[in-house]
């Protein structure tokens, strides 16, 4: 049964109304399908009443979805009605499912206890949109608790979703914490968590003499696959106490410890790590050097080297020579 076929069942199915505690009707539809012993669902929702739109995609495990079995969904063409139930409430879903797909309409059920249980904690005045957000991504009491008493008391309900979101636990806040990141934003502790920076990340770059560092220079220094055993590496090739925008630099131009070595062995020592990357940039290697050393010019300094391969070898003979006058 195709899409179409899917959609004409489905209008069948009849749709319930249901008020909350601003008898505001939250309904919509929904789109599925099993894949990996997890099914995946997309709502839709409009509101009649706020006019409020939401698109929201989620992998749930089979077993929190009352109702629904794996052999339910690879069957022909056959009707599902299953629920799933959170503390923010419960989302009902009717359709039809076909070869491990379906579709339908679905309706949620808000908690009034959990509504009541927020209101206390200074969350009134919950929307539709909320609500729905709240309970699709499993926010419970006990996680809102969790995350005021880590700091996030003046969280807004949006910011409490998305610390959901990145399963963001207050262990990792006190870790976090115990290492001098204290007084984090949300969106600072979710891009920590995202880049998988952790206690062991930041002490390894503390141990390499990097302590102190800011979020910012955290995540570009992990963005750059860059820890202890490459500050050791570009360390012992001569290159020590450098900055942080210095590693990174280096980093993403490829300049390596063999690369360091190599040139110091054709007489490029000491260079300083600016020149460096600039020589990286512009594919200055030993083989280029050697080709101009058997065409007769020897001990070009790095600037000439890094002129050369901007301006081709004529244009750097000829300033050569207007020098020379």
């Amino acid at each position: 049964m195709k899409r179409a076929t899917l959609l004409v069942a489905a209008s069948y199915i009849v749709v319930l109304s249901i008020s909350a505690s601003a008898q505001e009707v939250f309904k919509g539809e929904w789109m599925g399908r099993f894949e990996n012993n997890k099914f995946w669902v997309s709502l839709g929702t409009a509101s009649d009443r706020s006019n409020w739109m939401l698109s929201s995609s989620l992998d749930l495990e089979i077993e929190k979805l009352k109702g629904l079995t794996a052999m339910q969904g690879n069957s022909e063409a056959a009707p599902v009605h299953f629920e799933l139930a959170r503390d923010a409430g419960t989302v009902v879903f009717d359709g039809m499912m076909r070869n491990g797909q379906g579709l339908g309409d679905y309706r949620f059920s808000p908690s009034q206890d959990y509504v009541s249980a927020l209101r206390a904690m200074g969350y009134d005045n919950l929307s539709g949109e909320q609500l729905l957000r709240l309970a699709l991504r499993d926010v419970n009491r006990a996680f809102v608790k969790e995350m005021r008493a880590a700091g996030y008391d003046a969280a807004t309900i949006d910011e409490i979703v998305r610390l959901r979101n990145h399963n963001i636990t207050s262990g990792f806040i006190r870790e976090m914490k115990g290492l001098g990141l204290d007084s984090l934003s949300v969106e600072q502790v979710v891009r920590l968590s995202n880049h998988q920076i952790n206690a062991a990340f930041i002490q390894e770059m503390k141990s390499a003499g990097y302590d102190g560092l800011s979020v910012e220079q955290l995540v570009r220094l992990r963005n750059h696959k860059i820890d202890a055993s490459y500050v050791k590496s570009i360390g012992d090739a001569g290159y020590k106490t450098l900055e942080v925008e210095q590693l990174i630099r280096m980093r993403s131009r490829s300049v390596t410890p063999e690369y360091v070595r190599e040139l110091k062995a054709l007489g490029y020592e000491n260079l300083p790590a600016e020149t460096l990357v600039r020589l990286r940039s512009r594919d200055v290697g030993p083989t280029f050097i050697r080709q101009l050393s058997d065409a007769g010019h020897k001990d070009l300094s790095a600037e000439d080297l890094i002129y050369i391969r901007d301006h081709g070898l004529d244009a750097y003979s000829r300033r050569h020579i207007r020098r020379a006058q």
